[in-house]
């Protein structure tokens, strides 16, 4: 396999898995009442399952390029639909337990791949993005995700409560560093040591905050955890944060 075909079976392993794990955090927290997002919801879940189990297969080039073809149309639907519940959130009528600022960071997901999806349409291997992008995409992403681990944690899980509240700190003061340094960037000087060394402490921390999720996953599956932690959630927040 060359090595396009390898990057593209690799960004659609990771952003398959992702867009079916959004679906169904939709899914679950939406009110039983809600029928019509919820078959929605039902229909994102199958459809991501169906492609990642078909990127999880011998691929000829033909198939592959069918595969990003119907991942582009997906993305855009779920794209679409996320921004659909926040609409209704902030003009509707909607119930559901994910914030409008959750959703967002889900969209601001899938956007990413939908900036990729361009060139592996075109059989083109995505060109590498500066760390600041990634940093800006993401920092937010993770600082929103210790936070809901904070909201999730029962009252008496202090200890575990004040590790996720100075994650969620830590991160959010990261994405405020990080959108300074893109603005350095207009200098035209794309890496100076500052960065460098910024670029290891987001390294650091995000492998810190890694090990505290596994730990929540391992004490949740041990029902050793008092909280409504998902233990999808915390396996999904350990495999995005990786990629950071």
């Amino acid at each position: 396999m060359n090595s396009f075909s390898d990057q593209a079976i690799y960004e659609h392993q990771f952003w398959l898995q992702v867009l079916g794990d959004h679906a169904r955090f939709i899914r679950d927290t939406l009110s039983p009442t809600e029928q019509e997002f919820i078959k929605k919801a039902v229909y994102f879940i199958e459809t991501f399952d169906s492609l990642l189990n078909e990127s999880r297969s011998n691929l000829s080039i033909e198939a592959l390029q069918n595969l990003t073809e119907q991942a582009n149309e997906q993305a855009q639907q779920i794209r679409a639909f996320k921004l659909e519940i926040i609409r209704e959130h902030l003009v509707g009528d909607i119930t559901i337990d994910l914030s409008p600022t959750f959703l967002n960071h889900m969209v601001n997901e899938v956007e990413e791949y939908l900036r990729i999806l361009p060139y592996l349409l075109q059989q083109q291997v995505p060109p590498v993005a500066h760390p600041l992008h990634h940093h800006l995409v993401w920092l937010l992403d993770a600082a929103g995700h210790a936070g809901g681990i904070t909201d999730n944690l029962d009252l008496v899980e202090k200890q575990l409560q004040e590790k996720s509240e100075a994650f969620t700190e830590r991160f959010e003061q990261f994405y405020i560093k990080a959108v300074e340094m893109a603005g350095y960037l207009r200098s035209n000087v794309q890496m100076f040591p500052a960065l460098e060394r910024f670029n290891e402490n987001v390294k650091l921390e995000i492998a810190l905050f890694k090990t505290f999720l596994d730990e929540l996953e391992e004490m949740e599956m041990s029902n050793r955890l008092l909280g409504t932690l998902d233990q999808l959630m915390a396996d999904h927040m350990a495999r995005r944060n990786v990629t950071i």
